[in-house]
């Protein structure tokens, strides 16, 4: 089966800071972490379920799961999103060293 993903708007947000702060310092690592992020990005499509729960699932009113993805570099990233039918929707992107995301600000 495969899934719909679909980024929603503080995600969205998340992904252009991320990228231009990668980009002013490197342009070649802005882009290895633009391809791992799409790499992420398709592992949802065929299989969400394989993911863990997040952090933040506790404090909310759907299943929050985060997916974990990498630079070369090793720098590790979470990707926060919820399952809902055939759809994963996904919720924030966050940075190394990033506090956890508060219900709120889902």
């Amino acid at each position: 089966m495969t899934f719909g993903v679909h980024e929603l708007p503080k995600a969205k947000v998340d992904k252009r800071h991320i990228f231009e702060w990668l980009f002013d310092h490197s342009r070649r690592g802005a882009g290895a972490w633009l391809d791992a992020y799409d790499d992420i990005l398709r592992r949802l499509e065929t299989d969400p379920g394989m993911f863990g729960e997040a952090l933040e699932n506790k404090d909310c009113e759907v299943e929050v799961k985060q997916a974990f993805f990498k630079t070369r570099r090793g720098r590790v990233y979470r990707m926060l999103f919820f399952i809902e039918g055939a759809d994963v929707y996904v919720l924030r992107v966050r940075g190394p060293g990033q506090a956890p995301v508060s219900p709120s600000d889902m």
